[in-house]
């Protein structure tokens, strides 16, 4: 077993992390070994310093224009308007839960938790916490996730911190062109910016504007990181 996994689960008794090849992932989404993108890697290290908070960067031209953007653009969003970005972060916590009308992709550069549920299960633009589940990916890891798969900021596995590249629709993430236009029917209530469509937890609710839904119900899950 993973070391890394087997603290993690040590430090974590009270919880069950899965990983990416249980068949619980299933329905979540899918690992694509074949995407490999070392000088994307070696650029975040070398030029994106991992804040004391978190750094979220949706479309960063210089990964953009790297060789390895080919991976993104023609086989993973089959040649459809993608954005390349980065994330970077100490999180430990599910804090809210997002949604996209596209799949995102993420490589995983050092060893993270995605903690995740189903949008089917949002009712009255609610949702329990205990109906999410937590999956361990390894680093180096490239996963896919599903636009029917609720998620938010990897929590962190190790003392490095979470660092990723995000691979999205082009513009998600972004601000709304027309925010006085949405009204507070149905799934409009949930959006918060270009493609994403957003729950917080209570607890979480200084971090995000007065448009963001209070609608988590039940933990802030957390996961504890094991000492090194």
């Amino acid at each position: 077993m993973d070391q890394v996994l087997a603290k993690l689960r040590e430090a974590n008794p009270d919880k069950v992390i899965y990983t990416l090849e249980d068949a619980e992932f299933v329905s979540y989404g899918a690992v694509h070994p074949h995407i490999r993108i070392p000088k994307m890697r070696a650029y975040l290290y070398k030029n994106r310093e991992v804040p004391d908070g978190e750094y979220y960067e949706p479309c960063a031209d210089d990964l953009m224009q790297m060789e390895e953007a080919v991976f993104f653009k023609e086989f993973a969003f089959g040649e459809t308007a993608c954005q390349i970005g980065y994330y970077s972060g100490f999180g430990g916590r599910l804090n809210a839960l997002e949604y996209h009308k596209c799949s995102e992709v993420l490589v995983e550069f050092e060893p993270a938790v995605l903690i995740v549920g189903h949008i089917w299960d949002i009712k009255d633009q609610k949702l329990d916490s205990a109906d999410l589940k937590l999956f361990y990916v390894p680093a180096d890891t490239c996963v896919e996730l599903y636009a029917s798969t609720l998620h938010f900021a990897p929590c962190m596995a190790t003392r490095a911190g979470v660092r990723q590249v995000v691979c999205q629709s082009a513009g998600t993430n972004t601000d709304l062109e027309h925010p006085e236009r949405l009204t507070d029917d149905g799934e409009n209530r949930l959006l918060y910016q270009k493609n994403k469509w957003v729950l917080i937890h209570p607890e979480a609710e200084a971090d995000f504007t007065e448009r963001a839904v209070n609608g988590i119900c039940g933990e802030n899950i957390s996961v504890i990181c094991p000492e090194p």
